[in-house]
C-alpha cells in the first residue's frame, strides 16, 4: 500500500555540466511566494467567487503550480480556517495540534480544545505517518468540518509530533481523498461521511487544479461535477487495483503522435504530487524522443535536462483517449544559461517498474473526476458546458456527531516522498 505526496525535500541538480549531486533544499524557497488567506471568513462562503455550483470550493496554490490546497473550517469557531493539501494519493485528514510546540507546528495554524467547544479528542487512539522527510504522529479526534458549504462531524488526526523539516511547508495539513476508506483509526473518509449523512447522493468528486497564470484558479466539487470547468464528455477508466488509490491502466505514451509502445503500465492519479514520476528506463525512452535525433538528453537517471524551447507534442493515453501536455507543463525550471531546462518528468519507480505517477504537471491541463461508487477515474477537456452525468439536487442538512463510529485499531501508514526541482535551480 503506497501513500504518495508532493511534500518533497530531496532533489538532484546538475553540477558543472558533469554530474548530478544530491542536495537537500528547504521548502522555505517556496514559502516566500505563499500568501495565507485571511481568517475572517467561513468556508461556507469560499465557493461563491469562482464556482458555478453550490458543492464546489476554490483550490488555491502558491503561484508556482507546486502545492494545491483548499480551505476548510474546523470546529465551533468560524475563524478556525485551515489550508490543507488536496491529495488524491493519500488517505488521511490531519492538521497541526495546538499542543505541539516544535517549530514545524508553531509556524502553522494549530487546532485543539482552545479553538473549539465541540472538539472531542481520543488520547488513547494514536496515529503515525512516515514521510520521506520525517514523521508525523499524533492523536485522533472528531469535530465539525466545513468545506464547500457542507458541514459534518468527522474524524481526523491532530499532529503532536512533527519533524522539523515540515517547518517551511506552506499549508496546515493534508486532506486525503483516496479511492477507499483507510482513514486514521478507522474513521470514514470525508466522501463517505458526506454520503452517509445524506449531504451528497453520490460519492463523486471532481478537480480542476488550475494554474498559476489562470485568474479563475482551481476548484473541487463534492458530489458531482462542475460543468463550467470542462467541455464535452467525460472519458472514464476503471480503477485497476485494490490498493485503495486511484490507479488506472495506461494505454501508452505518445511523442509527436508516435506511440512509445509501452504495455502493462499502471498510473496513480495523484493531485498531491507536483511532477510526473516514471521508472528510469521508461523516462529515458520518452526524453530521447522528446529531443529527437538532433538533441541530447542529459540525465543522472532521475532528472532530465532538455532545451527550454522544446515544442514536441507529448500525450498520455487512458481509456482510448490521448491527453496532450502543453510543453510549458512538462518543461520545468531553467537549468543553465545556455537555454536548457529540467523537465517535470522524473525517472522514479513508485511501485515497481510498471507503475507511473501522474502528478500536477499532467493533471493541471485536464479536468478529472473521481467516482468511488463505480471505482473509476474520469478525464475531460477543460472548458465550459460539459455533460453532467451526475446531475442531481443535494440535500442541505448536516451530519450529526452520533453518526461517528470509532475503532481501537491504530494504523501506521508509510508515505513515500517524491522529488521536485525548486525555482531558481
Amino acid at each position: 500500500m503506497w501513500h504518495l505526496s508532493h511534500i518533497v525535500l530531496a532533489i538532484l541538480i546538475w553540477r558543472n555540466n558533469v554530474a548530478l549531486c544530491n542536495s537537500i533544499v528547504s521548502l522555505s524557497l517556496y514559502a516566500k511566494e505563499y500568501r495565507r488567506p485571511g481568517l475572517t471568513h467561513s468556508c461556507a462562503q469560499c465557493d461563491q467567487s469562482r464556482s458555478s455550483v453550490k458543492n464546489a470550493v476554490q483550490i488555491d496554490q502558491n503561484g508556482s503550480d507546486i502545492s494545491y490546497y483548499v480551505d476548510i473550517q474546523l470546529g465551533s469557531d468560524s475563524s478556525s480556517v485551515f489550508s490543507v493539501v488536496v491529495d488524491t494519493g493519500s488517505y488521511d485528514l490531519w492538521v497541526y495540534s495546538e499542543s505541539c510546540t516544535n517549530i514545524s507546528c508553531v509556524s502553522h495554524r494549530q487546532f485543539g480544545p482552545e479553538k473549539s467547544t465541540t472538539l472531542e479528542v481520543f488520547y488513547d487512539k494514536s496515529f503515525s505517518i512516515s514521510y520521506g522527510q520525517g514523521q508525523v504522529s499524533g492523536i485522533a479526534a472528531t469535530d465539525y468540518v466545513e468545506i464547500a458549504g457542507y458541514n459534518m462531524s468527522m474524524g481526523f488526526g491532530l499532529a503532536v509530533d512533527v519533524a522539523n523539516s515540515f517547518n517551511a511547508f506552506p499549508v496546515d495539513g493534508i486532506l486525503g481523498l483516496s479511492a477507499s476508506d483507510v482513514q486514521i483509526n478507522g474513521y470514514p473518509s470525508i466522501m463517505t461521511v458526506l454520503a452517509d449523512g445524506g449531504l451528497i447522493s453520490r460519492e463523486v468528486f471532481a478537480i480542476d487544479l488550475g494554474t498559476g497564470v489562470d485568474p479563475n484558479g482551481g476548484s473541487i466539487s463534492l458530489g458531482g461535477v462542475d460543468t463550467s470547468r470542462f467541455t464535452g464528455d467525460i472519458s472514464f477508466v476503471d480503477v485497476a487495483t485494490t490498493q485503495g488509490l486511484w490507479i488506472v491502466g495506461v494505454d501508452d505514451c505518445y511523442v509527436n503522435g508516435k506511440a512509445e509502445n509501452f504495455s502493462n503500465k499502471l498510473a496513480l492519479i495523484d493531485t498531491g504530487t507536483t511532477l510526473i514520476l516514471i521508472p528510469s528506463d521508461d523516462a529515458l525512452q520518452i526524453h530521447k524522443d522528446l529531443v529527437g535525433s538532433a538533441g541530447v538528453v542529459r540525465t543522472d537517471g532521475i532528472n532530465y535536462v532538455i532545451a527550454c524551447n522544446t515544442t514536441t507534442e507529448l500525450a498520455f493515453g487512458f481509456g482510448g483517449v490521448q491527453w496532450t501536455i502543453d510543453p510549458s507543463d512538462y518543461i520545468g525550471n531553467t537549468y543553465d544559461a545556455d537555454g536548457n531546462c529540467v523537465t517535470n518528468i522524473q525517472g522514479v519507480s513508485v511501485n515497481g517498474t510498471s507503475t507511473w505517477l501522474m502528478g500536477a504537471s499532467f493533471l493541471k491541463g485536464i479536468y478529472t473526476v473521481y467516482d468511488k461508487d463505480n471505482m473509476r477515474v474520469g478525464f475531460a477537456a477543460k472548458g465550459a458546458g460539459g455533460n453532467d452525468i451526475y446531475r442531481t439536487s443535494n440535500p442541505t442538512s448536516s451530519v450529526s456527531a452520533e453518526s461517528m463510529t470509532l475503532t481501537a485499531s491504530t494504523k501506521s501508514l508509510t508515505m513515500i516522498s517524491m522529488s521536485t526541482t525548486p525555482e531558481g535551480e
